[in-house]
């Protein structure tokens, strides 16, 4: 008997055709679907059937679906289409996948500040258009690839778990049970930026109303407290005005953030630099040289009369015979080629073992993801390690290893910027020889690289942001 065949996935407007329930917002539960039309992946906001009754929050839905169309920024989700099926409203968004920040840990300055700025740009823009936007949360970042993000309202929890989650962003005038203001955003936004320099949410503990309670009366800790070590006092200095109790302390809203953000990363770019070696103390095989350089050049110095007498030279005694002298020349012949060639030995076994260790090290590496401590050697410029050895393409430049995560991998691009062509995807924890850059570009730094993939060349751009030296 023939299998009937199976049900086809249902098309929306006949032309949407749904293929997977990711999870539900406040409003709408969302799928994963593909444009039968324009063929692309999309995703689909419906009207939660809970609350068809309801009209007021049937009327935000479809305003939000209305003003998706006029909050346009990279950072938030594109609205394509809206409709009704069945008497429940409907939107057609851009379709991501990703990690949340929240999943990444602590950031740098540089990676936080990158992700930040695009965060403060798309409240910005909700602000100026007078358009919703969803609530901040690192729950609601999503990192759509290299020094890309985007914001919206995360679909993985339950809207009890969400609404707790956003409560510990609230403003203190919120809490007070006021209603919002401009400068509600930016106390939130605040917070934001502080959880990413730090890796976790600034009050932590299962309690909401303490912690309510913390942010209303202003017992916030600061960057110095969190970080002690970190220490840039004009990104302090924005983070604690952002997170002002009083709203009248605070930056009046996104835009005015945003502004002050971009001094502040001006101010870090210019001030940052390496600091110079400090002069160290003169070892006692340097401060004995140039003792005797010191002596030698006084002598050289030194009036004649001053000069002590040479002492005479003796001559060989008449014992020694040419015999005896051809037998100590040979003697010393000897023991030049032995000491020669212990060295060599000694050479020989050290290079044989630390050939051993690295390799080692790299199938460890490869098979069970170990990384044992690689010891740093120091080598002439100019002289090449082969291949087997440095587990990295030949070249003279600087190697680093990709560290994108847990994540598929880094893209390698034909050209530095986020729209360039990807040539091929890196593996976490490849290594890689630096050839150029880095280059801004798109607000991005790149580098180009080039590297091994099962055992094929390549050479590409990466975002310096994803890899580290090995140095």
């Amino acid at each position: 008997m023939a299998q009937s065949p199976a049900p086809a996935a249902p098309l929306l407007h006949d032309r949407y055709r749904i293929d997977e329930r990711l999870g539900a917002t406040r409003l709408a539960v969302i799928y994963r679907a593909y444009d039968e039309r324009l063929q692309r992946q999309v995703l689909v906001a419906l009207f939660r059937e809970e609350l068809v009754s309801h009209e007021a929050l049937r009327r935000r839905f479809i305003a939000e679906a209305q003003s998706g169309v006029r909050r346009l920024h990279p950072s938030l989700l594109s609205v394509y289409d809206s409709g009704a099926v069945a008497g429940r409203p409907f939107m057609v968004m851009e379709y991501v996948s990703g990690r949340t920040l929240r999943d990444l840990g602590p950031l740098t300055v540089e990676v936080a500040l990158l992700y930040f700025r695009q965060i403060v740009g798309a409240v910005a823009v909700c602000q100026a258009v007078g358009a919703p936007h969803p609530p901040i949360s690192s729950a609601n970042i999503v990192v759509v690839e290299e020094g890309r993000v985007k914001l919206v309202e995360n679909w993985s929890m339950t809207p009890s778990e969400f609404g707790a989650d956003i409560a510990w962003y609230r403003a203190p005038e919120r809490v007070a049970g006021h209603p919002p203001i401009s400068g509600s955003v930016v106390y939130s936004l605040g917070l934001l930026l502080l959880e990413m320099l730090i890796g976790r949410r600034v009050n932590q503990g299962d309690d909401l109303n303490v912690m309510l309670q913390a942010h209303r009366h202003g017992a916030l800790p600061t960057l110095a407290e969190m970080r002690p070590h970190l220490y840039i006092p004009s990104l302090a200095h924005l983070i604690a005005r952002a997170t002002a109790s009083d709203p009248s302390q605070r930056f009046p809203d996104a835009s005015a953030l945003s502004q002050a953000l971009d001094d502040v990363r001006r101010a870090i770019s210019h001030s940052t630099s390496r600091l110079a070696p400090s002069a160290s103390r003169p070892s006692a095989s340097s401060g004995a040289v140039r003792g005797r350089s010191e002596r030698a050049s006084s002598s050289v110095n030194r009036p004649a009369s001053m000069r002590p007498d040479p002492q005479p030279v003796d001559s060989m005694p008449p014992s020694d015979t040419m015999a005896t002298a051809a037998h100590r020349l040979v003697m010393e012949k000897t023991r030049q080629h032995s000491l020669a060639a212990l060295i060599a030995m000694v050479a020989l076994f050290v290079l044989i073992g630390s050939g051993a260790y690295v390799l080692t090290s790299l199938v460890l590496e490869g098979l069970a993801d170990i990384q044992l401590p690689r010891p740093q050697l120091t080598l002439p410029e100019n002289v090449p390690l082969p291949d087997w050895l440095t587990g990295v393409a030949n070249g003279s430049g600087e190697v680093l290893t990709v560290t994108i995560g847990d994540v598929e991998g880094l893209n390698l691009r034909d050209e530095p910027g986020l729209n360039t062509r990807v040539i091929a995807l890196l593996p976490n924890g490849t290594r890689v020889r630096k050839l150029e850059g880095p280059r801004n570009v798109d607000n991005v730094p790149w580098v180009r690289v080039r590297g091994e993939i099962n055992g094929r060349p390549v050479e590409g751009w990466v975002s310096q942001l994803y890899v580290r030296s090995d140095g």
